[in-house]
């Protein structure tokens, strides 16, 4: 696998934040913290599937990334990013930054550090919120309030439902949620007995938007 997030063999970019070439985007990636120099990626179109390896091997997916999402390893920003892999299911584009050519976007066009701090405060209570469900919710409210999210990024209202508009696979559910496959199984097919919502072929179809929102506690 090619390397996006450092140094290394990857191709990095000069003041003018050059994106990076298609063949580089289309590849599964890896970050090692302690090999390569910090680096911040910013999703400008495009998706991008965030995910680690577990010990047997296995992908565990970790989040889908779309437009305006930042992911990498920035110290200063408070960014880290380990053992991780990141590979573009939909034909990204994507602008890349070290600490010093951010610096100095920051210091020519300071309202773009306004716009930093007021992203990052967004993520960290965002992470706060997904943390406290991951630890205290069932299943089934873990899995709403997921789905929840991921309709508000890529939802799109068809004659039946909302759609979210991501092909996800019932174990790529479980991985984000915390659960297993089987589990997860089970738990959407009791949301589909209750007409909450309908999956097939990668396809989610929130068919009752107010169920989901009351299981998920929003």
């Amino acid at each position: 696998m090619k390397r996006l997030f450092g140094s290394g063999s990857s191709k990095r970019s000069d003041a003018s934040f050059q994106p990076l070439a298609d063949d580089e985007l289309r590849a599964g990636l890896l970050r090692e913290v302690d090999l390569f120099d910090e680096r911040l990626y910013i999703v400008k179109s495009g998706r991008v599937r965030l995910y680690r390896l577990t010990a047997d091997g296995r992908q565990l997916t970790l989040d889908i990334l779309d437009k305006g999402r930042v992911v990498g390893r920035m110290n200063w920003l408070g960014q880290q990013l380990a053992d991780t892999y990141a590979e573009a299911i939909q034909d990204a584009l994507i602008c890349s930054f070290t600490p010093a050519e951010l610096q100095q976007l920051i210091d020519r066009h300071p309202a773009i550090g306004m716009n930093i701090i007021r992203y990052l405060s967004e993520r960290l209570a965002s992470s706060e919120r997904e943390r406290e469900i991951m630890a205290y919710r069932t299943v089934e409210q873990r899995l709403a309030a997921r789905l929840l999210d991921l309709a508000g990024r890529f939802g799109q209202q068809t004659d039946t439902g909302l759609a979210i508009d991501a092909r996800l696979t019932q174990q790529e559910l479980a991985d984000m949620i915390g659960t297993s496959r089987e589990t997860l199984a089970l738990t959407v097919s009791r949301l589909r007995e209750q007409h909450v919502l309908e999956m097939a072929n990668q396809r989610v179809v929130i068919l009752d938007r107010p169920a989901l929102e009351a299981l998920a506690g929003d």
